[in-house]
């Protein structure tokens, strides 16, 4: 008995830990293949301007397409970027292939844990709810806390976390260009990138937002029905007597 009580904790911890995965990566995926926020942003900073030669969208949507596709060491096929260029572009495409990949990773990895909750709670469904709804509670609440965290580093210093990133990511100076001659950080200003990890921060937030009330909501509803039908059998069994 012990040793399973043990076994639905760990598996309930996993899963919780496997929440902010998951809305991370599904914003991740949203915002970074969204067509109409990179619009939106050319407009903004001018892009369409600073390349005024080029038909702007049909570049984009031809990094879009790369980036998305299944992992392979080609280069972009595009004269739009110079070598340089386009051997950072496949670190960045092998780079979200791993995110993905960690992404589709976390939701099989999560429905397999739940079936295995399931089995270790004997199928009783009541229970299977409650603590599938707590799993969602607290996975939302460290979703947000994390967000929070994020948005407060990101204010106080984006550019020390975007050079951290790409130390971390990339080889040392093949992400540096030249806005002169190389048209990658004309096309992709700076200010883009941090646009981009604003939304998938805020619409993280939401997510998380609607996740906690959602579970708070449906375990106060579980609450009540079982409390209501405890109080309806006390009740009855007096009556009786």
């Amino acid at each position: 008995m012990e040793h399973k009580k043990l076994l639905i904790l760990i598996v309930s911890i996993l899963m919780v830990l496997l929440v902010p995965i998951i809305l991370y990566g599904s914003n991740f995926n949203s915002v970074a293949f969204d067509e109409e926020f990179y619009k939106k942003e050319f407009l903004k900073y001018n892009v369409y301007d600073n390349l005024e030669n080029y038909n702007i969208e049909d570049i984009n949507n031809d990094v879009l397409n790369y980036l998305k596709t299944n992992k392979n060491n080609e280069l972009i096929k595009s004269d739009f970027f110079n070598d340089r260029e386009k051997s950072h572009l496949l670190d960045v495409k092998n780079l979200i292939q791993k995110i993905s990949t960690l992404y589709y990773f976390s939701i099989i990895l999560f429905f397999l844990l739940f079936i295995l909750l399931t089995i270790s709670m004997n199928f009783k469904i009541e229970k299977i709810v409650k603590k599938l709804l707590l799993i969602l509670l607290f996975g939302g609440f460290f979703t947000l806390l994390d967000t929070v965290i994020v948005i407060i580093l990101s204010k106080f210093n984006f550019d020390f976390i975007f050079d951290l990133f790409h130390k971390t990511f990339f080889v040392s100076g093949t992400y540096l260009f030249n806005p002169e001659f190389e048209n990658i950080v004309v096309l992709y200003p700076y200010n883009l990138f941090f646009d981009s990890i604003l939304r998938i921060v805020s619409t993280t937030i939401l997510s998380s937002i609607i996740l906690l009330f959602f579970s708070i909501a449906a375990l106060f509803f579980f609450f009540k029905s079982n409390f209501s039908k405890s109080f309806t059998k006390n009740t009855d069994g007096k009556n009786n007597k």
